[in-house]
């Protein structure tokens, strides 16, 4: 699973790989020489360079409070399906004219709040998807009025599928 991570001053790319030995860190195609082994409880024991660390985490709603080496990080995380999520809904906010709002990844619809003609609010749901056992919902990315609505509760879509068009509503 590709992650990224980024604190204060860094920003982070890695891909997490499952191996007999353990958690593994891959970057640009190579295995990193880390080891990670999960203790339980928020705790992981990190091995670099065949030296170890205790790594504590704690997850709040917004980032990771992570301490190793007597140093302490806020850590965001995204993966990359919740990361496309978020370009989706920002690439969406820039400009208010007819919008076309396509699957950010492969899924299956669970739910459209919305029929065309609704108006819906900023950040009201259009479309909840799910992928990987995950409900992302699609929001309003601005105040608009749905023009098409191209699938319906129960259908598959590949990744840049045409789900729905908005038009923004001017003030």
């Amino acid at each position: 699973m590709k992650i990224f991570a980024e604190t204060e001053k860094f920003k982070f790319e890695y891909t997490l790989v499952e191996t007999e030995e353990g958690l593994r860190l891959k970057k640009g195609g190579q295995l990193l020489d880390v080891h990670i082994r999960d203790l339980g409880e928020g705790r992981y024991c990190l091995i670099k360079d065949n030296m170890p660390y205790i790594v504590n985490v704690h997850r709040t709603n917004e980032h990771y409070n992570v301490r190793i080496a007597g140093s302490h990080f806020q850590v965001m995380v995204e993966d990359e399906r919740t990361r496309r999520v978020k370009e989706l809904v920002r690439a969406s906010a820039g400009a208010r004219g007819e919008k076309t709002i396509k699957a950010p990844i492969p899924g299956l619809i669970v739910k459209t709040p919305v029929q065309a003609g609704d108006t819906v609010r900023e950040g009201e749901p259009l479309i909840i998807l799910e992928a990987m056992k995950m409900e992302n919902i699609i929001k309003a990315p601005f105040e608009c009025r749905v023009v098409a609505l191209s699938v319906k509760e129960g259908d598959t879509v590949e990744q840049n599928k045409v789900m729905m068009k908005i038009k923004g509503i001017e003030d």
